[in-house]
């Protein structure tokens, strides 16, 4: 049996070179288990062209960043081959004993494409059929969207016509899929994930799981997700809006967060968490900031993610076109209705200013702009309609379910979307909320600031996201803050 190996080099970061409880580093661990496998005789590294190649690795360059070219590229490298072993290079987790496995069952049923099913991230290789690669390649400019450094790209080109090829999966002993684990080395969070595992005693994919489960403390790392309250004020008083109940009568600008004070945040935000989400439109409409196309900018020189959530109404098209396009801004216009009566009902005047934001943001950042609709009772009926018709218009719709605050506002839920059994708040383990003057609630829940962490103006990041360790560990023990207890938001997830 020939076998081939090839590991996808795209996601390396410097954290891959650091050393790892045990011994070694990612790079090294990696090699070792791609020289475990079955029959392989040769092993191989996707990079681009810049990239060195890791020792004990074959270079292989990748001419571009699409599924076609990861696809086209392991073709090549798997010509005459028996079967071909893919993983990401990143992830000295990779389990030989569970790789083997994967290979006899793939094997046994003559199947095109192999792969573990509720696992982890990084637990195991996927393995293909060499001559399956020409048929997926044909598949892949029908997915646009996704990269040759994604980490489901190849299970994301199968699935566009996964009834043509014969699929077989190791299901793990516990689906741990809801825990969203990424145990590779290419973030300062994952990197902290996997050394603590390490520490707890984690050898391969079996103890792993075990420790994920029975030691869920763990998976707390740093924070991914930062909702930042740039401005105070918004052109509307929203119906589904917890501000009025604190007498906010009145719409237009109030406050905003200086400039200077938001990119030291940021830059202490770069340093704490290693890459990150600022999402900017906390209890504000970002179109009133003055200086936005700065803020945007030192974002994105940063390396971190902006997500602009807005009404789409007091925007400045002059100020709009000089946020630059491309990559790193994500934009989010909150329309909730299909006509101008129904939106005037919801959220006010603005509904054709707001259609008129859609386009501009759509013909700048055609492929980040996204519109949304809050469900609740008073748009169901026509929410279909508002799904199909800008589906069709931006390829790109969010339905976003309806937060009634811990019931502080009426319940307007079309229905109960939360799991069966409880489980630890997503926004404790992740995400931070700041407010404008540097104050941390403990989520954007707390609109009281009744559980106040901190302030970021006033102290270190750390110490302040150190504050909400408690209360995840009490959530852990299903033991709930009032807050908490009445919180129908614990199971969303944002990044």
């Amino acid at each position: 049996m020939k076998n081939v190996a090839v590991a996808n080099g795209l996601t390396l970061s410097a954290y891959s070179c650091e050393k790892l409880p045990g011994g070694g580093d990612t790079l090294a661990r990696t090699l070792a288990f791609a020289r475990r496998l079955p029959g392989v005789e040769k092993i191989a590294i996707l990079l681009d062209e810049q990239a060195p190649c890791p020792p004990g690795f074959e270079a292989a360059r990748l001419q571009g960043e699409g599924a076609a070219d990861l696809l086209g590229q392991l073709a090549r490298l798997a010509a005459g081959a028996d079967n071909l072993f893919y993983f990401f290079a990143d992830c000295p987790l990779l389990d030989a004993g569970l790789a083997a496995r994967l290979l006899e069952s793939h094997g046994r049923y003559y199947a095109d494409y192999t792969f573990a099913d509720g696992y982890p991230l990084g637990l195991a290789p996927e393995i293909l059929r060499p001559g399956v690669l020409p048929a997926l390649s044909a598949l892949a400019p029908g997915c646009p969207e996704v990269r040759a450094r994604d980490r489901g790209a190849i299970f994301e080109v199968v699935r566009k016509d996964i009834n043509s090829f014969d699929v077989e999966t190791e299901l793990a002993p516990a689906d741990l899929r809801l825990l969203r684990l990424s145990l590779s080395s290419d973030t300062k969070r994952n990197f902290l994930l996997l050394t603590r595992l390490l520490e707890a005693g984690a050898a391969d994919a079996q103890s792993a799981c075990r420790l994920a489960q029975q030691q869920p403390e763990l998976l707390r790392t740093l924070p991914a997700y930062y909702s930042i309250q740039i401005v105070a004020g918004c052109p509307q008083l929203c119906a589904y809006c917890p501000y009025p109940r604190f007498g906010i009568r009145e719409t237009g600008k109030q406050a905003e967060m200086e400039l200077g004070r938001f990119l030291g945040l940021a830059e202490r935000i770069r340093e704490f968490s290693g890459d990150a989400v600022l999402s900017v439109s906390l209890w504000g409409e970002p179109a009133y900031y003055d200086r936005f196309p700065e803020l945007a900018a030192a974002v994105r020189e940063r390396g971190l993610r902006l997500i602009v959530e807005t009404s789409g109404v007091g925007w400045d098209p002059a100020r709009l076109a000089e946020v630059a396009p491309g990559s790193g801004i994500e934009w989010v216009v909150s329309l909730d209705a299909d006509g101008p009566q129904l939106y005037r009902a919801l959220r006010g005047e603005g509904y054709e200013e707001a259609l008129r934001t859609i386009e501009l943001l759509a013909a700048r950042f055609p492929a980040q702009v996204h519109v949304q609709a809050v469900r609740m009772k008073e748009n169901e009926e026509r929410l279909e309609d508002f799904y199909r018709v800008w589906k069709a218009r931006t390829g790109k719709v969010i339905v976003q379910k309806y937060d009634h605050f811990c019931g502080l506002l009426p319940d307007r839920r079309v229905a109960d979307l939360s799991p069966l059994k409880r489980f630890p708040c997503w926004h404790l383990k992740r995400d931070l909320a700041v407010l404008i003057d540097g104050r941390v609630p403990l989520c954007r829940e707390d609109v009281s600031c009744r559980h106040l962490l901190g302030n970021l103006f006033e102290e270190e990041l750390a110490a302040v996201w150190e504050r909400g360790e408690r209360y995840h560990r009490d959530h852990l023990r299903e033991d709930y803050p009032r807050l908490c207890a009445g919180c129908d938001e614990y199971y969303t997830f944002n990044f």
